[in-house]
């Protein structure tokens, strides 16, 4: 599989999930947005390997049984093949790098959806990073247990 990047839709035992706002940065074009921890892949390794990295790097978590979910690519940006991936853990502690400047355990009780993005204490979860959560929590909802998705909407022309 090939990717640019790669992010992980963490789980945790009560099924919460990790959800981070990214911290304000010069360069970054998502400076700011809500987001599933993860990044750019680096040199030759594996998408699942940027996965990993990325999360120990931003959050501090070694997520368990990782699986993937699909490839996504940001609406403005179809060149760019996301891997996302859902993993699990057993703690609720976070250690964020800079690049974090807010994170959120969410129950997905507690999301509010509105046409094309969710809400969650005032904070607006849209682009990708939605259509990943509402993948997985669609099939979720349908299926009663964990079963994989992969976004369709990122193959649109």
């Amino acid at each position: 599989m090939e990717c640019n990047a790669a992010v992980v839709l963490i789980i945790r035992k009560d099924r919460k999930f990790l959800v981070i706002k990214r911290a304000e940065q010069n360069g970054d074009p998502w400076s700011g947005h809500m987001a599933l921890p993860g990044g750019h892949r680096d040199g030759n390794e594996s998408c699942e390997e940027t996965a990993r990295r990325e999360v120990m790097e931003e959050v501090g978590i070694n997520v368990k049984n990782l699986s993937f979910l699909g490839t996504y690519s940001p609406n403005n940006k179809r060149d760019l093949h996301v891997a996302a991936y859902l993993g699990e853990t057993d703690t609720e502690e976070v250690r964020p790098d800079a690049e974090v400047d807010r994170w959120f355990w969410i129950d997905p009780e507690g999301l509010v959806e509105q046409d094309d993005h969710y809400i969650y204490e005032g904070y607006v979860i849209w682009g990708m990073t939605y259509r990943i959560i509402k993948d997985f929590l669609s099939v979720r909802q349908r299926s009663g247990h964990q079963i994989h998705a992969v976004d369709q909407s990122s193959l649109e022309k």
